[in-house]
């Protein structure tokens, strides 16, 4: 018997890791593994902190490459100021240190109280944490959405008007100094 994989395994769990991805994009799990006798699958948001290993004893070579899927807040991201961006990043990919304001549920996205009334924000201005950037209509109930962080508005992601999912970004902010 060798102690190499057997390829229809190797298949098999590779399949189920590429489902899982799938399945966690827009998720905030950070980190996930799939193992399927000695064969293991890791996968994990975020920049490698080493590159990777060498092909280990039993001849396989660890794949922590983490998956790119989509575009968002990448690498350098604060889990606990950005959690939900729900991007795998790619290696070598450029550092976004913008804030999403997330869609908190499902719901038509407003950036004001009325259709006369001001913007409760423009790009370029600066918010405090708690202030109300943007409303999100459900089932004709206004909910307030406020900046998690005090930053400048840098993007607004989504068009008065537009349907929103749930943890969509609505908008950016780029982090106060």
């Amino acid at each position: 018997m060798s102690d190499k994989p057997d390829a229809e395994l190797l298949q098999s769990v590779w399949a189920e890791a590429r489902d899982l991805v799938k399945k966690l994009e827009g998720s905030t799990v950070q980190r996930f593994a799939v193992q399927a006798g000695d064969c293991k699958i890791e996968i994990e948001r975020g920049m490698p902190t080493a590159p990777p290993a060498a092909i280990d004893s039993n001849g396989m070579q660890p794949i922590t490459t983490p998956i790119a899927a989509g575009a968002g807040p990448g690498p350098g991201v604060a889990p606990e100021a950005r959690a939900a961006s729900g991007v795998f990043s790619a290696i070598g990919a450029e550092v976004d240190n913008r804030v999403p304001v997330l869609a908190p549920l499902v719901g038509t996205f407003y950036r004001s109280s009325g259709p006369d009334a001001k913007p409760f924000c423009e790009v370029g201005d600066v918010v405090e944490a708690g202030q109300v950037v943007c409303i999100v209509e459900a089932m004709k109930l206004m909910n307030e959405v406020t900046a998690p962080e005090k930053g400048k508005v840098a993007e607004i992601a989504v068009e008065n008007g537009d349907p929103v999912e749930f943890d969509q970004v609505l908008v950016y902010l780029e982090p106060a100094e």
